[in-house]
């Protein structure tokens, strides 16, 4: 007797009274408190199955691109890091999202998106894998444009500029700057553009369409803040004046080092009395500074991993972590067990990271957060040594194809 196929769960979209309610007022709230503006009349013509691609620059990218897209209830595409907060897992639900684990491989999720093409979705999808923690976007995640190819759908783009300035990764949590949010949604291609194009095509494609530099994009304009550079040593770890690093603090709109530099941000993100007249250019600065081929990194850390009711322990353990060009090294105790693995560094991808606080890694399907210790703020070295290596081994790849 043959058995019967088990048929799959529906993806789904948000409750339609759920969202009525609850579209209005966000709108307002956002829109009015920080001064966002929609050029959104593309909008009307968007009928899935769609998927949209976003640019990643804060932490509310969602809920902006969310109101930009109305009345599309969209199906969004969103790191599993949210189903392990009880607060977010039970928001999420509602909102019916597909998770994903980064930068590792997720058959499940792929499985769901293709499932929800089914269902005439229109999904959101930021291609960079992870939120930018400086005003820049980042590469594309490997596969971003493998999935497009697959997915042979009208293709849109979102974007909104002023975002990270409003919303910077490093801010202390509350801490926004009010000033000019430009929220846009734009046709990139039709399903038809998207058949005769190749995958390498498709990577160029998408990586000039959300390829931006939010200090660029709203050069001039003001964000208003008691305190604009509070924060800023969460993702500025070296100092242009003596090179000595982790000696930068950040407060009353300075950046200070014990060596003597005193440098000011003013209300439209310019540096003064620095050797840099933006952030970003002192980031990339510091990251390019990075001697990936004869340094390495080791720090005692504290662990975070998953409890058996799938919320995140913060304080799971404490150990060691390293990486140097060839390895990343993880070792300690968590939950009373000892774990001890290497990856190789290329294998990696990204650090997705919360900056002054952790960054994360999968290991065997396990999502871990890493706490450096005794400043978890140094964190976002991790992430430049990281990303500077797999740029170099991107390049080089690059080179050895033409």
């Amino acid at each position: 007797m043959k058995t019967k196929k088990k048929s799959e769960k529906r993806i789904g979209k948000m409750n339609p009274i759920l969202y009525h309610i609850l579209y209005p007022i966000v709108k307002l709230l956002y829109t009015k408190k920080y001064n966002i503006s929609y050029d959104n009349k593309v909008v009307r013509e968007i009928k899935g199955p769609a998927i949209v691609l976003g640019t990643h620059t804060s932490d509310v990218d969602h809920i902006i691109s969310a109101i930009t897209l109305a009345p599309v209830r969209p199906t969004y595409i969103v790191s599993e890091h949210h189903i392990h907060n009880p607060f977010s897992a039970k928001l999420l639900k509602y909102m019916h999202v597909i998770t994903k684990k980064m930068f590792t491989p997720d058959v499940s999720t792929v499985r769901k998106i293709f499932r929800a093409k089914k269902e005439n979705a229109v999904l959101v999808l930021f291609p960079e894998g992870r939120l930018s923690c400086y005003g820049h976007t980042l590469p594309l995640v490997d596969g971003a444009a493998e999935l497009v190819k697959k997915l042979g759908v009208d293709v849109y783009v979102w974007k909104a500029d002023g975002a990270y300035l409003t919303f910077p990764k490093w801010r202390d949590k509350g801490d926004d700057r009010i000033g000019k949010i430009n929220a846009s949604v734009k046709k990139l291609m039709t399903s038809d553009t998207v058949a005769e194009k190749s995958v390498d095509e498709l990577k160029r494609i998408i990586e000039n369409a959300i390829t931006h530099d939010d200090e660029l994009a709203m050069e001039g304009v003001e964000y208003k803040c008691k305190d604009m550079s509070r924060g800023l040593d969460k993702i500025l770890f070296k100092c242009p004046k003596c090179y000595k690093e982790n000696t930068l603090i950040t407060g009353e709109n300075h950046i200070r080092c014990e060596c003597g530099l005193d440098a000011t941000l003013d209300s439209t993100y310019r540096l003064h009395n620095a050797p840099f007249k933006r952030i970003n250019e002192w980031f990339e600065w510091q990251q390019e500074s990075i001697d990936i081929d004869n340094e390495s990194l080791y720090s005692s850390a504290r662990f975070g991993r998953c409890k058996e009711d799938g919320f995140m322990d913060p304080y799971a353990g404490e150990g060691d972590i390293y990486i140097d060009k060839n390895i990343f090294r993880l070792s300690g105790v968590m939950h009373g067990e000892e774990i001890e693995f290497e990856i190789e560094t290329g294998k990696i991808g990204a650090f997705p990271i919360t900056t002054g606080e952790h960054l994360d890694i999968y290991h065997n399907g396990e999502l871990i957060y890493i706490y450096p210790l005794p400043d978890p703020k140094r964190a976002v070295k991790w992430v430049c040594f990281l990303d500077k290596f797999m740029a170099k081994k991107k390049q080089n790849t690059s080179t050895q194809n033409t």
